[in-house]
């Protein structure tokens, strides 16, 4: 996909969390589309407790995480942007938001939500303060009338499985973090395919290894499922990207109440890779074909070997250039 250089000279201040590199991606397109990119955590520091307490309740990090937004408005002061573009929005208050406006009355000043608001409640606080908001929750959109709805991305690297053509070393493959229910989840998509001799590759994220100990001394079956599968420790890209190539089908496992499809999800498409996921919500997308996305039962998850072994390419180019990370810097900066 070319880079259309529709962002010269353009000054964004940006600020994500610091999230699997994701960050990186967005900040590298703006670049390579001609644009000058001042780039900040939107945390203090991307300590585990850190995130684990803004999350619970801001309020109780509110002075920190207060003086850390003062220093970032105070370090650009001296800096006209055309854009601030915040991701998530999970720690800044409304009073450092309206400090920062009030700093750049010439910015247009943009909110992406890549959790649901009931995840992520500080966001329902800021929502009057930007000019634009989007979400990739459908529902979250159908509830505010200022959110457009904009689906995540899939980076270039992924350009890289798309034309791979190797012989498949596993025929599905789970990356991702493991909360709320997934890995019971996930343990019977695992079981349904092995019971069959099909081959899954399953890197499981976990943040801390406190809390993983924590959670092993009151629940056996996560005790049992970490002892395989959970790792400290992120994958990089470039490896997320090789294992995906080398894999049939990704399977998703979306969070319970929330609708948007994962950047996992989004990823399978860049990378020509079918999908099987819990989120039925994905029947309402234009990526969704039965014969590329396979929508399972959380309770008891079946993948067909005809599902599995379905040789037809599953996605058009031009669906899938609409979910790149190209055409998601294009909406918000249009």
């Amino acid at each position: 996909m070319d880079v259309v250089q529709n962002l010269t000279g353009t000054r964004v201040l940006f600020i994500a969390p610091m999230f699997f590199g994701y960050e990186k991606l967005i900040k590298a397109e703006l670049e390579a589309k001609g644009a000058f990119v001042d780039y900040f955590n939107d945390r203090p520091d991307n300590g585990f407790w850190t995130k684990a307490l803004i999350r619970v309740d801001r309020r109780l990090l509110a002075r920190k995480t207060d003086n850390y937004y003062k220093s970032i408005i105070d370090s650009t002061r001296g800096k006209t942007y055309d854009h601030v573009l915040i991701v998530r929005g999970e720690a800044i208050s409304l009073r450092m938001l309206q400090l920062l406006r009030q700093t750049q009355p010439a910015a247009r000043l943009s909110l992406y939500l890549w959790d649901s608001m009931h995840y992520n409640p500080n966001a329902r606080k800021l929502l009057s303060e930007f000019d634009q908001v989007f979400s990739f929750d459908r529902s979250d959109v159908s509830e505010h009338s200022k959110m457009q709805f904009l689906p995540l991305f899939y980076a270039r690297e992924f350009e890289r499985s798309a034309t791979w053509e190797g012989t498949p070393l596993y025929d599905a493959c789970f990356i991702g973090t493991i909360h709320t229910d997934r890995y019971k989840v996930l343990e019977k998509v695992i079981e349904n395919l092995e019971a069959r001799g099909r081959k899954v590759y399953v890197f499981c994220y976990y943040p801390s290894k406190l809390l993983y100990r924590l959670r092993t001394l009151f629940d056996s079956g996560f005790r049992r499922f970490g002892s395989k599968y959970v790792k400290f420790k992120g994958m990089k890209l470039s490896e997320v990207v090789s294992r995906i190539s080398e894999s049939r089908v990704v399977i998703d496992v979306n969070r319970p109440d929330q609708l948007g499809l994962t950047m996992r999800s989004i990823e399978a498409l860049g990378a020509q890779r079918k999908l099987v996921t819990t989120n039925s919500d994905v029947v309402n997308y234009d990526l969704y074909d039965p014969k590329s996305v396979l929508v399972v039962n959380r309770e008891a998850p079946v993948v067909t070997d005809d599902f599995l072994y379905f040789k037809e390419q599953p996605f058009a180019q031009t669906l899938r250039e609409k979910y790149s990370v190209s055409a998601w810097t294009d909406k918000i900066f249009q």
